[in-house]
């Protein structure tokens, strides 16, 4: 296998200059303290993440907006797509439903490195989707499409939704132009077995080419527990919906694993792949969308 050139569509950036980026961690899943304790102690810094690309062989990435630290203060997310427009972009947390939101989204990435807008959210009593395309919603949709970004969702909770998908391919065809990247691959199954990954949830995407993939540690880390090849999944992952279709992410920042062991997990994940579609997906696809913008 040649030497692997990846793009990070997937990383998470917080600071422990907490005087000058404010936190916000409530709700945090590991504990606020928890999380605390690894901002003072372990910031997820540029100085800390660009000298592993370069001896790693990652050419760039996206500067993923870290909800767990900021919530939707994007400020030190921004700060890092505007110091470094050579290897990142920074990609935005906004609620959706906010009246607000339609204008800031447009000062924001007209005025700064982005290259997307990230939407999360849970079900509501009903175990529907309302935040991803609520009237209000829709209308930073608008805005996004009109400026060219790209929508990267992630739903909660971690397991393939019918609900959940069947609004994003609504979106999609609303709005055929906006390329929609589901984190984490829209989730995956992990309890069916290899074959039982990509279910009837995520086969209805098939011939929704605007919808992307992107899949992280975390999916490797989930597969890990219920004896999933990821070299399977990835390469089931490239027959099923092409090869354009499928990028790699780190979750550095939030996923415990060493950047190196991400870098190498990765790698080992296209095992199955030939060369050209190795370079699409760890590197073309994700620097196709997340390159610098400016």
């Amino acid at each position: 296998m040649p030497q692997a050139r990846l793009f990070d569509t997937h990383a998470h950036f917080f600071t422990s200059d907490t005087a000058r980026y404010p936190i916000d961690v409530t709700g945090a899943r590991e504990g606020e303290q928890a999380v605390r304790a690894r901002i003072a102690a372990n910031p997820a810094t540029p100085a800390s993440l660009i000298p592993l690309w370069d001896r790693l062989g990652v050419a760039g990435g996206a500067a993923v907006q870290y909800n767990t630290v900021y919530k939707s203060d994007n400020s030190y997310a921004l700060a890092v797509g505007d110091a470094h427009p050579d290897r990142l972009s920074t990609v935005l947390i906004l609620q959706a439903a906010d009246p607000a939101t339609p204008a800031t989204l447009r000062t924001l990435a007209t005025g700064h490195n982005v290259s997307g807008l990230r939407l999360f959210g849970y079900p509501d009593g009903e175990g529907e989707y309302p935040w991803l395309d609520s009237p209000a919603a829709l209308e930073t949709w608008e805005v996004a499409n009109e400026l060219g970004l790209h929508m990267v969702l992630m739903y909660a909770p971690g397991v393939p939704s019918a609900a959940a998908l069947g609004r994003v391919i609504a979106l999609a065809k609303r709005f055929p132009s906006t390329v929609i990247c589901l984190d984490h691959c829209g989730w995956p199954a992990v309890d069916k077995g290899d074959e039982g990954t990509i279910g009837a949830e995520h086969l209805s995407l098939l011939y929704v080419p605007n919808v992307r993939f992107k899949f992280t540690q975390i999916n490797f880390n989930r597969f890990a527990e219920t004896g999933i090849d990821p070299q399977r999944f990835v390469r089931r992952m490239v027959d099923s919906f092409g090869v354009e279709r499928v990028m790699w992410g780190s979750d550095y920042g939030n996923t415990k694993n060493s950047y190196e062991e991400m870098v190498e997990q990765a790698i080992a994940a296209t095992a199955l792949l030939t060369d050209a579609e190795r370079a699409k997906v760890l590197h073309d696809n994700g620097q196709a969308l997340f390159a610098a913008r400016r």
